[in-house]
This record gives C-alpha cells, structure tokens and sequence, in this order.
C-alpha cells in the first residue's frame, strides 16, 4: 500500500516539473517573438533627437521621434540601446520602472529631464499619452 502511494506521489511530482518545464519554455518562446523596445540618439538637423520603437516586430510600426528643441546634436554620443537590457549603457539615462514579464512590456526611463513611459498601448511623456500610429515628431523643451 505504502509503495503503491510513494509511486503516485513520485508520478504526480515528476507529471507537474514537466508541466512546469513546458510552461516556462513556451512563456520564453513567445517573449523571444514579441520584440522588445529600443531607444535611438541621433539628431535631427542641429538638434538632439531620441527615437523610441519596437524592435524586431516589423509588423507592428510602433516608432515615434522626440525632438528635445533646446538641446543641440553632439550632447550625447549618437546609438542605440535595447531597453531595458542596456538601459544602463545609454548616455544620461536613469531607469525607473521596467516590467518585461511578458514582452515588450513596460519600460519608464527619464532622459534630459523627461519621463518616458513604453507601453503597447502608447507613448507617454511627461504625462501626455501619445499615439503610436501618430507620427508627427514630439517637440520637447527642457
């Protein structure tokens, strides 16, 4: 009786890890497929320019221009990071808020004196949600 006990118990356990092990792997595999979101200094004529997308989802245009008007090119060193993986390596930046359980996820950073909030959703910055298909560049003064 005992061993007949100690048998289904070790079934039951070892039937869960392996749903368990599934369940993280397919979590994993669809987070690897959903892109993540990307952070690009550049200039857009004289002036320093962030552009913020959604990398490696070519079928979701998610992609909008933020023209910092008071600050000229060449204040930080153009490149792009992937967030919130590099968040660190990206010039001036300082991370507040991330949450990539389930990917792109939500990412809030502040740059230049400014706070920028990527979500699905839409953009937000300094607390004014803007629309993703929208692509009108954001004119931002410090």
């Amino acid at each position: 009786m005992q061993k007949q006990i100690l048998r289904n118990i070790l079934i039951y356990l070892g039937a869960g890890l392996v749903c368990v092990g599934l369940l993280f792997w397919s979590l994993e595999s669809f987070n690897a497929s959903q892109g993540h979101w990307e952070a690009e200094i550049g200039r857009v004529e004289t002036q320093l320019a962030l552009t913020l997308r959604l990398a490696g989802r070519e079928d979701r245009p998610f992609n909008r221009q933020i023209v910092i008007a008071d600050r000229e090119a060449g204040t930080h060193p153009a490149g792009t990071f992937s967030l919130p993986d590099q968040a660190e390596q990206m010039p001036g930046n300082r991370q507040t808020f991330q949450d990539t359980t389930i990917r792109p996820g939500r990412v809030t950073f502040q740059w230049e004196g400014h706070e920028f909030d990527l979500m699905l959703i839409g953009l937000t910055v300094d607390g004014k949600q803007y629309d993703w298909k929208d692509q009108t560049p954001i004119a931002l003064v410090r």
